[in-house]
């Protein structure tokens, strides 16, 4: 997944990120400590999964050129999963779900009964509601297609068999998918032909960009215009990455620069670094930081924790994320 970045020196750890963001912005503490927990159990995850794709040996790198991500057939088969994929997904809930609980004390109770019944160690439980089979419906839940409605409406039923929360159930169904993908994504990343995908959702799970960096590169002219550096999107469901072309819109691809704007926040030293990219034709914005010629160090999987202040600038002017997540849904 890092392969393509060549400035190895530039990433740090979690626990050093979220020390970042609590001295820079105290405010964001608390979301920020919660994130750095389930990114440590995606890491975790990552750790404990076999180091083979679920694709198998053979990943459709023809459909990239059309467009379709490297894990359309694995999202595709959410309705019916494998047997290898309801492994890998209780495999995760191992590690995701404690880390959930913690993050978010007033949904622990929940997670911890919908862990273990996963884990499928409740004998007073029937066998549909634990194990694969409750595994099987939570990512039926989560198929990507499903008409309006549908998916919540199943996500509900399904909490309500429970007796859980359905917040607590889709957050934990959608954290431990999130895991295993990002699993899925530091093995097929380094697939990516990275000069030729040019779009602005993610070319291994269709995921959208949470933050960008720019970082120093030498580039053609329709990725780079003079010094201002290569343009790096950072997914928010898998945390892959991806070239893209700097001047164009993240959400609707306009290429006008009339029709963009830069939002900072003018009260620090890094607010020029820091940016929300503001499109007035599809009134969407997304997060960059600006990493030419400078020295400061990231953590791609906090780096939209600590932009969170100008996801609320943003918003208050109209503008919404390209990608919104529950970080990132202010209202």
């Amino acid at each position: 997944m890092r392969k393509t970045l060549q400035d190895q020196e530039r990433l740090f750890g979690v626990d050093e990120a979220l020390e970042d963001i609590r001295t820079r912005r105290p405010a964001l503490a608390d979301i920020a400590t919660a994130l750095s927990l389930l990114v440590k159990a995606r890491l975790e995850v990552q750790a404990t999964l076999p180091q083979a794709s679920l694709l198998g040996q053979t990943p459709d790198l023809a459909g990239l050129a059309e467009g379709r991500p490297l894990l359309a057939p694995l999202l595709e088969s959410l309705g019916a999963p494998s047997a290898e994929l309801l492994a890998r997904f209780r495999t995760a809930a191992r590690s995701v779900l404690p880390a959930a609980a913690q993050a978010f004390p007033y949904m622990a109770a929940d997670l911890a009964r919908l862990a273990v019944r996963l884990d499928g160690q409740m004998d007073a439980t029937p066998p549909e509601d634990r194990g694969d089979t409750l595994a099987a419906r939570l990512l039926a839940a989560l198929a990507p297609g499903l008409p309006a409605g549908a998916a919540a409406q199943a996500m509900a039923e399904t909490a309500d068999r429970l007796e859980l929360a359905a917040p607590a159930v889709h957050l934990a169904a959608t954290e431990v998918l999130m895991a295993v993908l990002a699993h899925e994504s530091a093995l097929l990343g380094p697939l990516v032909d990275q000069e030729a995908w040019r779009r602005g959702y993610c070319p291994v799970c269709g995921g959208g960009p949470d933050a960008g960096i720019l970082k120093e590169g030498k580039e053609d002219s329709e990725f780079l215009i003079a010094k201002a550096g290569q343009l790096w999107l950072h997914c928010g469901q898998c945390a892959a990455l991806w070239r893209f072309p700097r001047l164009r819109c993240v959400g609707c691809g306009c290429e006008d620069p009339a029709r963009s704007d830069l939002l900072v926040a003018e009260e620090n030293l890094r607010s020029e670094q820091e940016r929300a990219h503001l499109c007035q034709d599809c009134k969407t914005y997304f997060l960059s930081v600006n990493l030419v010629d400078r020295t400061e160090r990231i953590n791609l999987e906090m780096l939209a924790a600590g932009l969170l202040h100008l996801d609320v600038l943003a918003q208050e002017r109209g503008y919404a994320p390209v990608a919104p997540s529950p970080w990132n849904t202010l209202d």
